[in-house]
């Protein structure tokens, strides 16, 4: 008959706690590096401008703090765990209690404190750098951005333009962005060219970005915001200075595609939470809608014609669409009937 000791398993034991430690180990391990071969396109390692940079030397300076502490610490730790092996015991085989040591408790409060202070200093001045626009560059572009339950308005105000949920910038050009908020906190940031600053209902908040090369940028919200805070995402197209002039003179003077109703659609903010290209939003794609029959949360169906559209705009939430949440704002008072019509006339150009 063979005796086990009260306890134990087979397979067991120190050799079987190692093993699932060394298992656990290299999963996480695995997973970093499975996670850190993605494109990151809103990661803060990859800089594409100058107050990106600004932020990335103040985590230059927390890393190194961040590094000594490890060391000291582990080196502390390590040292103790050879020192004091074999400390003196009671009676009883436990350790001998320490109440206190003096010295010691002063200098881990007194170290910490060096290392925030330390942290602090440069953390604070480069927020005050970047809420303040430099005036040596010359004079910067002004962009309002207005966050929205759920999508983002920017406005050119020395441009006369609008849009929604894309910013288009000169590449090496200050931008000068003040924030605001029509409901709710929001965040507005673009990893890769600035940090994130709080848009605050009743509230202005400024930062500045720059772009240092042409290409697109990846923004979000980064403040929970309500049902349809994971669509509020957009973009910053920085784009040569030629090209935005380009751009501007485009959104000055349409004379194609959806004419005044893609306009007051993008002034709007319809365009925030209706995609024009099929693609999912916050609200039904107005790509192949018009003429087409669709089917309403309480299961029956309606044809997308002018008059559907039309109660859509003034009264959105008489009819929503299966899938979707009454989230739409009525537009009653706030467009004409000729706006509305204009609207519906672009929704048309979608479907054909």
């Amino acid at each position: 008959m063979v005796r086990r000791l009260p306890g134990r398993r087979p397979g067991g034991g120190r050799r079987g706690h190692l093993s699932r430690a060394f298992l656990i180990v290299t999963l996480t391990l695995l997973s970093l590096l499975l996670t850190a071969c993605g494109s990151a396109p809103q990661s803060t390692l990859i800089r594409s401008g100058e107050a990106a940079d600004r932020i990335w030397d103040v985590y230059g300076l927390i890393w190194i703090g961040a590094a000594v502490v490890f060391v000291l610490v582990e080196g502390l730790l390590v040292y103790t765990i050879i020192r004091f092996r074999r400390a003196p015991r009671t009676a009883h085989g436990r350790p001998v209690p320490v109440h206190g040591n003096t010295k010691l408790e002063i200098i881990w409060t007194v170290i910490p404190a060096i290392v925030l202070v330390f942290i602090a200093i440069p953390t604070l001045q480069i927020i005050a750098d970047l809420a303040e626009v430099p005036t040596d560059q010359g004079d910067p572009l002004k962009v309002d951005v207005i966050g929205h339950q759920f999508f983002f308005e920017f406005s050119y105000p020395d441009l006369g333009i609008k849009t929604t949920n894309t910013m288009h910038i000169p590449t090496g050009t200050m931008v000068d962005v003040s924030l605001q908020s029509n409901d709710v906190i929001h965040s507005f940031w673009v990893p890769q060219l600035a940090g994130k600053t709080d848009l605050i209902p009743g509230r202005t908040n400024r930062m500045w970005l720059e772009a240092a090369e042409a290409g697109t940028y990846h923004g979000q919200c980064a403040e929970f915001c309500g049902l349809g805070h994971a669509l509020m995402r957009f973009q910053v197209e920085a784009q040569t200075p030629a090209d935005f002039d380009a751009w501007v003179n485009e959104q000055q003077n349409p004379t194609a595609g959806g004419g005044q109703g893609q306009q007051l659609a993008q002034t709007l903010g319809c365009t925030g939470c209706h995609s024009i290209d099929g693609s999912a939003s916050v609200g039904p794609t107005w790509q192949g809608l018009y003429g087409h029959e669709v089917t309403l949360n309480d299961g029956s169906t309606v044809t997308a014609d002018d008059a559907y559209i039309h109660e859509s705009i003034v009264n959105p939430n008489a009819k929503v669409v299966q899938g979707f949440q009454a989230l739409m704002p009525s537009f009653e008072g706030r467009v004409t009937d000729a706006d509305i019509q204009a609207i519906i006339d672009y929704i048309k150009t979608l479907s054909e």
